[in-house]
């Protein structure tokens, strides 16, 4: 009877962490970037008339001279940043009117096939996003995904190769297939950040819940002897 009435508190103790973890208000990481601690480059297919791009620091205009050309702007970080702990990419930034859609790429660095010094060799992570005039966006790192053509270039496997946020080296902004050509286009980003949560309540909780199996299991196997 002792043991029952154990093994009811043990219940009572788990059903009161996980309420408790469920109010525990959520902790926020942020991580912003300045201008300065980048390096800026144009991207796009800008050879052969296909696209024109002029940039400065995050901002960018361009125009796409054929359909299938892209145009926009890149840059990396001085140093490559580990981003495993961050759910989300945060661009609060302004378009034309005429933007209709961007193409969002974090290049990652892939110990197995980037070279350094290489930026062609970089892993691209991206997102394709719908833009319309001043608007904050929040993107789930969870929702990007790496295109056929990098493993198709790098003779790299598809099973075995996920995405990496352990190093970042930087972030590609270019004009999406939505947008149409002969079409002056502009982006200005006022902040980039990323945010995480963090998972410390988490894993106290799993240790506590861990804890009081334990103390079941030994309350039942002293019972059963």
């Amino acid at each position: 009877m002792k043991s029952k009435h154990l093994r009811t508190i043990l219940l009572i103790l788990g059903i009161a962490g996980i309420v408790a973890f469920e109010l525990y208000p959520t902790e926020k990481h942020e991580e912003c970037f300045d201008k300065d601690s980048m390096n800026f480059y144009p991207y796009g297919t800008l050879g052969g008339g296909a696209a024109s791009v002029k940039i400065e620091p995050l901002a960018f205009k361009c125009k796409l001279s054929r359909g299938d050309g892209h145009c926009g702007m890149g840059f990396s970080f001085d140093e490559k940043k580990n981003w495993n702990l961050m759910d989300y990419l945060v661009l609060d930034m302004q378009t034309s009117e005429n933007f209709k859609e961007l193409i969002v790429s974090v290049q990652t660095f892939d110990p197995s096939h980037t070279k350094e010094g290489d930026r062609s060799s970089l892993k691209p992570v991206m997102k394709e996003v719908e833009v319309k005039g001043k608007k904050r966006y929040e993107l789930s790192l969870n929702q990007f995904y790496t295109p056929d053509y990098w493993f198709e270039q790098q003779g790299a496997r598809y099973i075995n190769n996920p995405k990496r946020f352990s190093l970042v080296n930087g972030l590609e902004l270019f004009a999406g297939w939505k947008n149409s050509a002969n079409t002056e286009l502009e982006l200005k980003i006022e902040s980039i950040c990323v945010e995480g949560h963090g998972n410390m309540p988490f894993i106290i909780l799993v240790a506590y819940i861990g804890i009081l199996i334990m103390a079941a299991i030994s309350i039942r196997t002293k019972h059963t002897e």
